[in-house]
């Protein structure tokens, strides 16, 4: 049985390898078990013929707009319940099943994609999540079967990932049993059309002697007084789908209404935008195989100097790199499904490090299309300036990736520095007392459950070399994150470049075990000899990927300290400047 508190991420940052929560790796296959995986392909196959008989991505972006009749034919075909229980009349899809069927839609068109992931991803699922019985009754089988879309707001003008500081507030009537809120919500998928909306507003909580406001979630509907759509917002990309500014000028919401516990919204937001990050990674990572197969048809078909451009290293380099990458990404993909099916570990971490890959990837991956493309890659009616303008949201959906690099450094130093903590003296005089700490870390590792500082599953010889990289990385991000709280102390919440650095090692290494364990499931399956091209992903990736991790690493070292400085120095002149200007 797996500890529900442990995360590989965080272990890794203490020197321990959970092992078991990611190998072996998850037994191929669309669904949970044959019914559903025949329920995938029947959705599948449905939305393959939708989109040849009716979806027209390019006329989607020029329009900016989303047909109606494509969101009934959605309805029909099931892709608007599909995490919905069964129930309440959706699909009840796995987490595994879910990434299937969404990376499909995210290959047919973004746009799309983006009204479903809203509606599926954010909306419907804070209510499954959430919704008390009366409140899942109510809504999700008019969700399921799309009499009408679901929305999440909880972007403000001020605040956009710091969800535990928004601004709108909820004033309670007791005379009318209703909430009273107050506020302005921007940017919000679906926001202009939908009928059932969670949005997250302030409200007044009794903590001891103490009156705090802490955030509460909401069920809100635009027949209710005081809910008005201020408009909409033309972008840069995914035009298709729809960006609203919301206010709620007096909103008069019943009491009944509240998700989950009044003074619990933070709560209702992080796990809902975790749910939110496996459709983000399940769509970048299809995304980023569709252009792969793109590139690699132009480049086969495009003749320079006499021969296909594919023919020439630098477009291989790109090609291999892709594919390598492209090859890690889905692995992340497949375990933080994994994750989220079984639900007995804590994968907040592993979803922030598998969407900031992913998204960073498909941003890659688009550019790269268009460089090998040329001139054809920045006009229309060639579809790869479309490709890269709908990829590049991916970085900044569901808190931007800077955020998540934070967020991941942040959770990974914690434990060891509230442990490290507890050793008073040592940490007073840490040079002098460094063979106690380094004592003190050992024993700790030995102590968790079910992980130790080696990679103990079951793995082939010919994965070894990475094997014993992987761990003396792994070993490095426990040094380097010790030395980091010793040396900033408390400070280190202000240490972003620092942070930073932490979070892309431990990124790499994820992204790596991942692609270890997805290697060895098809060396299981096919033997070493019938997994010539896995092996050849798995080497490029982890290759490339230490040497990024390599890069992090010196980059901790004392003597980057005074890059850094100049680095504020020059960022605050250029600030004063502007500022003058």
């Amino acid at each position: 049985m797996t500890d529900s508190s442990a995360s590989f991420t965080r272990g890794i940052f203490a020197g321990a390898i959970h092992d078991a929560l990611l190998f072996p790796f998850p037994a191929a296959g669309d669904g949970r078990d044959e019914r559903e995986s025949a329920l995938v392909r029947r959705v599948l196959d449905d939305l393959r013929a939708l989109a040849e008989r009716e979806i027209d991505a390019a006329q989607i972006d020029d329009d900016e707009a989303i047909p109606e009749p494509i969101v009934h034919e959605f309805a029909r075909i099931g892709m608007l319940g599909l995490s919905i229980p069964t129930e309440f009349g959706g699909l009840g899809l796995s987490a595994r099943a879910y990434a299937r069927v969404f990376g499909e839609l995210s290959r047919v068109d973004a746009s799309l994609a983006v009204l479903v992931g809203v509606h599926c991803g954010l909306g419907s699922k804070a209510i499954v999540l959430y919704g008390n019985a009366e409140q899942k009754a109510r809504y999700l089988p008019m969700l399921a079967r799309g009499a009408t879309l679901a929305a999440y707001a909880l972007t403000e003008p001020n605040v956009g990932s710091d969800a535990q500081h928004i601004e709108t507030t909820a004033e309670f009537d007791a005379r009318r049993d209703e909430w009273v809120l107050n506020g302005r919500k921007i940017w919000i998928g679906n926001g202009h059309r939908a009928g059932v909306i969670v949005t997250f507003a302030q409200t007044r909580v009794e903590r001891g002697e103490q009156t705090l406001r802490r955030p509460t979630a909401f069920i809100v509907r635009p027949d209710m007084p005081g809910f008005h759509v201020v408009g909409t917002v033309r972008k840069l990309g995914i035009r298709g789908s729809t960006q609203a500014e919301l206010l709620f000028d007096g909103l008069r919401v019943p009491a009944d209404h509240v998700l989950g516990h009044v003074g619990k919204g933070f709560s209702v937001a992080v796990h809902v935008l975790n749910g939110g990050r496996l459709t983000l990674v399940a769509g970048c990572s299809a995304g980023a195989r569709r252009l792969l197969g793109e590139m690699a048809r132009y480049t086969a078909e495009r003749v320079q100097f006499g021969k296909p451009i594919a023919e020439f290293e630098i477009t291989q380099r790109k090609l291999a790199t892709l594919a390598a990458e492209t090859y890690a990404a889905e692995a992340m993909l497949a375990e933080l499904a994994e994750l989220v099916d079984r639900g007995e570990s804590d994968y907040a971490m592993e979803a922030a490090c598998a969407k900031v890959f992913a998204s960073d990837l498909i941003w890659r991956a688009a550019d790269e299309m268009v460089q090998v493309a040329g001139g054809r890659g920045f006009v229309k009616p060639y579809p790869y300036e479309r490709m890269l303008r709908d990829a590049r949201i991916n970085r900044i959906f569901e808190g931007t990736n800077e955020v998540l690099r934070l967020f991941i450094a942040l959770n990974g130093v914690q434990g060891p520095a509230e442990r490290l903590k507890e050793l008073g003296g040592a940490l007073r005089r840490p040079l002098q007392n460094w063979g106690l700490l380094s004592g003190y870390a050992a024993s700790r590792v030995r102590s968790v459950l079910g992980a130790t500082p080696t990679l103990d599953a079951p793995l082939s010889e010919r994965l070894a070399t990475h094997k014993r990289y992987f761990e003396k990385h792994v070993a490095e991000l426990k040094d380097h994150t010790e030395k980091a709280i010793l040396k900033h102390r408390a400070e280190i919440v202000d240490r972003q470049f620092v942070l930073e650095r932490l979070a892309n090692m431990a990124i790499e290494l994820v992204a790596t075990a991942c692609v270890l364990a997805r290697t060895q499931s098809v060396i299981d399956e096919r033997g070493e000899a019938g997994a010539n091209h896995e092996l050849a992903l798995c080497d490029l990736f982890c290759v490339d990927s230490g040497r990024r991790f390599r890069a992090n690493r010196l980059a901790l070292d004392d003597r980057e300290d005074e890059v850094d400085e100049t680095r504020r120095k020059v960022a605050g002149r250029v600030s004063a400047a502007a500022a003058q200007s």
